[in-house]
């Protein structure tokens, strides 16, 4: 099946920023990629940003109805009572390794796109994520009743946090375990992922918080600070 060249322009596009920095690709090096005229670019998105944004939303969709779909799912299955933290990690997690194993190569593409995307995009980041963020939010504070707002907002973003680690495609526990463990199964890193991450929300549905005193107190006595250093 043909593609248009709009879609070529961003596949290319999606290739080269997971590979480099937005920075670094420049617009000649996209439409080189994907074998067009360089003013087809432009025509199509108009600037290198615009072309970004694009590359960005056209999966950022498909993943919040799969995360929405899920979560409804669960919803229904529990009668409209509160879901539990797994079905609530569930959702939120398995519609990115559904997507990353069954929606092509392009997926592990936009995996390591968007785990730098805070560096680069905040705002465009809050506009696609923030609708679906509120309302995995809003089951997690029905899930977890006791909790006080700051851990279910911690608790979100250690959940968002550890997920693009796990995506995006830095394979440095490879190298750690001598194989043992790799980021390239991710339906094996996923089965860990889950564990971990409902482990951590059940502590934060009791507010556990760690005391950082005493280690905080040691390293000071044993690397003592000159106060003249800046802090």
């Amino acid at each position: 099946m043909q593609i248009s060249t709009s879609e070529k322009i961003l596949n290319a596009a999606e290739e080269l920023f997971a590979l480099s920095s937005y920075d670094a690709v420049s617009i000649r090096q996209i439409t080189q990629k994907a074998d067009v005229k360089l003013a087809l670019a432009h025509y199509h998105f108009g600037t290198k940003e615009a072309l970004f944004d694009a590359v960005i939303k056209r999966r950022i969709g498909l993943l919040s109805e799969s995360r929405l779909q899920l979560l409804d799912y669960f919803s229904h299955e529990n009668s409209n009572k509160p879901l539990s933290i797994e079905q609530i990690v569930h959702a939120f997690v398995t519609p990115y390794l559904f997507w990353h194993l069954n929606g092509g190569a392009g997926w592990r593409s936009y995996a390591r796109i968007v785990s730098t995307l805070l560096g680069y995009n905040l705002s465009l980041l809050q506009e696609q994520f923030d609708s679906g963020a509120a309302r995995f939010q809003q089951e997690m504070r029905r899930a977890m009743p006791g909790a006080d707002e700051a851990s279910i907002q911690w608790g979100f973003d250690f959940m968002v946090g550890v997920m693009c680690n796990t995506f995006s495609e830095v394979d440095r526990i490879g190298g750690l375990s001598q194989q043992l463990c790799s980021v390239e199964n991710k339906e094996q890193a996923c089965e860990y992922l889950l564990s971990f991450i409902v482990a951590g929300l059940e502590r934060l549905a009791i507010n556990n918080k760690q005391n950082l005193n005493h280690s905080l107190s040691v390293l000071k006595s044993l690397n003592p600070l000159d106060n003249t250093v800046e802090k």
